[in-house]
């Protein structure tokens, strides 16, 4: 209690493994090539296979924009992480706002797609 565990993963194994060592939520990534750290990206194939492995928060980090935020809610994750997004842009409220939309958009259009809740007993 009074703490929030987020765990970085890159594998449906790791997700797993988190999940089960009291992990709250799970950054996955990196997603697409980014200039903050050097690292392995993952699939959108991977990612969509990391969110169905778990049934807590997955947000997607590395190389996220507002151009391509919608592939990792597509995915299945709950949201995004982003850095150079913002901070490598001119004005970083509008940029903000962008990335923002992009999530907000695909989130709203996944949930009306969804299947309405059972009421079978």
């Amino acid at each position: 209690a009074g703490r929030v565990l987020g765990v970085s993963v890159k594998t449906p194994e790791q997700a797993a493994a988190a999940l089960a060592a009291g992990a709250d939520y799970l950054g996955a990534g990196a997603v697409f090539p980014t200039a903050t750290k050097e690292t392995d990206t993952i699939s959108a194939e991977t990612l969509a296979a990391i969110c169905a492995a778990v049934p807590i928060p997955v947000v997607a980090i590395g190389g996220i924009t507002a151009a391509n935020a919608g592939i990792a809610v597509d995915a299945g994750c709950s949201g995004v992480a982003v850095v150079s997004a913002l901070f490598d842009q001119p004005d970083v409220a509008i940029a903000s706002r962008a990335v923002l939309a992009a999530v907000t958009q695909r989130l709203e259009a996944r949930k009306k797609a969804a299947p309405p809740p059972s009421t079978n007993s």
